[in-house]
C-alpha cells in the first residue's frame, strides 16, 4: 500500500499545482496543454486513498486488531492534525475566528479546497461496520460499482435538476464508495486477487493504456468545445472512475523489490497525510510570491519551482516538529 499511497501524494500536488497554472493561462498555450495531461494523469490520487483506507480497514481486521483498534489509532492521528492545520489555514487566511463558521467548516471540509477529504474518509470509517458484513462478496462490489458508475455518468453528461446538484459534491460519499468497497474487497480476498493480478497483467497493461487515452481525449475534447475547466478535469467522471480503477490494477501488476527507491516510497508515505494537509497553504503563499513580483505562473519554471516547495516545505516541517 505504501507504493499506491505515496504515488497519491505525488499527484495530488502535481494536481494542485496544475489547477493553479492552468486558471491562469491561454489554452492554446504548450503550458495549458502539458499542465492539462499532468493534472489528468494525477486523478487517481483521491480514489486510490480512499481505495487503501477500504483495504487497510479490512487487512487490520483480519490481523485481528478489530475495527475499534484501528479506528482509535487512525481517529487520534487524522482528528488533531486536522483540526489543528484547519486553524493555522484560518489564520492565515480569513481569520475568521467565529466560533459558528470554525466549527461549521471543519466538520464540513469548507476551511480550504482540499480539506473536504477528511470529512468524507471518517464517514467511510464510520460506515465500515455496517459494510463489514458484505465485504468479500462479488455481488456487493459489483453493486457498488454500478451506484457509482451510474452516478458519475447521469451527473457528468446529463443535465441535473437543482434537487440533485449534491451529487456534484466531492464530498457526497456516493462519489466514491465504489473505491472504498474495492478496496476492503482486495483486502479481504488478497492472496487469491494478486494471482489474478499476475494472470492477466497484459491485458491490464493495454487497458490502463487505453483508458488514458481516453481519458486525455476527453478533456482536450471538453475544453474545445468551450465546456469549463472544473467540468473538463474533475474527478467525478465516468473516464477517471475506469482509470483510476486501472491505475491501481497497474500498480499491483509490478513486482516492487526492496531496494533505494522502495524506501524513499515508505518515507513519502509516511510523511503522506502531513504533506496533504499543509501543501496547500505552501502553495498558496508561494503563488501569491509569484504574484507580488509579476512574475509568470502560466511557465514551466513555475509549475517545476512550486511543485518541489509545496511538496518538500510540508516535509521539512514536519521533520522540525521531532525537535520541538
Amino acid at each position: 500500500m505504501d507504493v499506491i499511497r505515496a504515488l497519491a501524494i505525488v499527484a495530488v500536488v502535481v494536481i494542485h499545482v496544475s489547477a493553479t497554472i492552468l486558471y491562469r493561462s491561454d489554452i492554446n498555450s504548450y503550458i495549458y496543454k502539458i499542465s492539462i495531461i499532468i493534472n489528468q494523469l494525477s486523478r487517481f490520487s483521491v480514489p486510490a486513498f480512499i481505495f487503501i483506507s477500504g483495504m487497510g480497514l479490512t487487512l487490520s481486521n483480519k490481523k485481528e486488531l478489530g475495527y475499534f483498534a484501528f479506528i482509535g489509532r487512525r481517529f487520534s492521528r487524522i482528528v488533531p492534525q486536522y483540526i489543528l492545520w484547519c486553524l493555522i489555514y484560518i489564520y492565515l487566511t480569513t481569520k475568521n475566528f467565529e466560533i459558528y463558521s470554525v466549527v461549521y467548516d471543519v466538520v464540513y471540509g469548507k476551511v480550504f479546497y482540499h480539506f473536504y477529504y477528511v470529512p468524507l474518509i471518517i464517514e467511510f470509517y464510520l460506515i465500515y461496520p455496517f459494510l463489514y458484513r458484505f465485504i468479500g462478496k462479488k455481488w456487493a462490489v459489483i453493486t457498488s460499482f454500478l451506484l457509482t458508475f451510474g452516478i458519475l455518468i447521469y451527473s457528468h453528461y446529463f443535465v441535473m435538476s437543482d434537487d440533485m446538484e449534491w451529487f456534484l459534491e466531492r464530498k457526497n460519499l456516493l462519489d466514491w464508495i465504489f473505491y472504498f468497497s474495492f478496496g476492503a474487497f482486495i483486502g479481504e480476498n488478497l492472496d487469491r486477487f494478486l494471482e489474478k493480478i499476475r494472470k492477466y497483467r497484459r491485458i491490464i497493461y493495454v487497458l490502463f493504456f487505453l483508458s488514458i487515452y481516453i481519458m486525455l481525449q476527453e478533456a482536450f475534447t471538453s475544453i474545445r468545445v468551450g465546456k469549463d475547466i472544473e467540468y473538463a478535469t474533475t474527478f467525478l467522471r465516468p473516464t477517471i472512475f475506469l482509470y483510476s480503477i486501472l491505475f491501481i490494477l497497474f500498480v499491483f501488476c509490478i513486482q516492487w523489490k526492496e531496494n533505494i527507491f522502495m524506501k524513499w516510497i515508505s518515507y513519502i508515505a509516511k510523511n503522506s497525510y502531513s504533506i496533504y494537509l499543509s501543501h496547500a497553504i505552501i502553495l498558496y503563499y508561494f503563488t501569491q510570491y509569484y504574484i507580488n513580483n509579476s512574475f509568470a505562473i502560466n511557465s514551466l519554471q513555475f509549475l517545476v519551482k512550486a511543485f518541489i516547495v509545496s511538496f518538500i516545505s510540508p516535509i521539512v516541517i514536519n521533520k522540525a516538529k521531532n525537535y520541538l
